[in-house]
């Protein structure tokens, strides 16, 4: 990867719709270098898709909250065929519809759960959903409802 894929990367991940031929002129380059090379990104990995930013709050999502989970620990080490109570947790809450990121955490709690909700009685309602996950322990939950930005390009992972 070089200055030219990351000034391709910086431009497409301040807006995914910049045309390649935009690309190709603020970086001195024909459109075909910018098309090759972002399929190279693409096949590397390195470009996972495009995406558009949604304002929670104008569909409906007045609140951003975060769950901290404790998973139950169990005493059988994880398998292939038997992953980790952790794991199997985080998976279910990746295929939850309100929740945009989760990932397993080192610290107070074992996983880390972002997500958003209409009003305090839906909330409730997520909470309960990822308390009767089995394996859950415990849930702690910290909510905010000012302006959030939520950009995918803070997520980079």
């Amino acid at each position: 990867m070089d200055k030219i894929d990351l000034a391709i990367i910086d431009m497409l991940t301040r807006d995914a719709r910049t045309s390649f031929r935009k690309i190709a002129e603020q970086l001195g380059i024909s459109p075909d270098t910018v098309m090759h090379r972002y399929l190279a990104l693409q096949k590397a990995g390195a470009i996972r898709g495009s995406t558009i930013v949604i304002n929670p709050k104008k569909i409906g999502y007045h609140a951003t909250v975060v769950f901290l989970i404790d998973a139950s620990h169990l005493s059988i080490p994880s398998t292939k065929s038997q992953p980790a109570e952790s794991t199997r947790i985080l998976e279910t809450l990746i295929h939850m519809p309100n929740i945009i990121v989760a990932t397993k955490s080192v610290g107070d709690c074992d996983l880390l759960a972002i997500g958003v909700v209409k009003d305090f009685d839906h909330l409730i309602e997520v909470k309960n959903t990822i308390a009767r996950i089995p394996g859950v322990k415990d849930i702690q939950i910290s909510f905010w409802v000012e302006n959030t930005e939520l950009c995918p390009k803070y997520f980079i992972v």
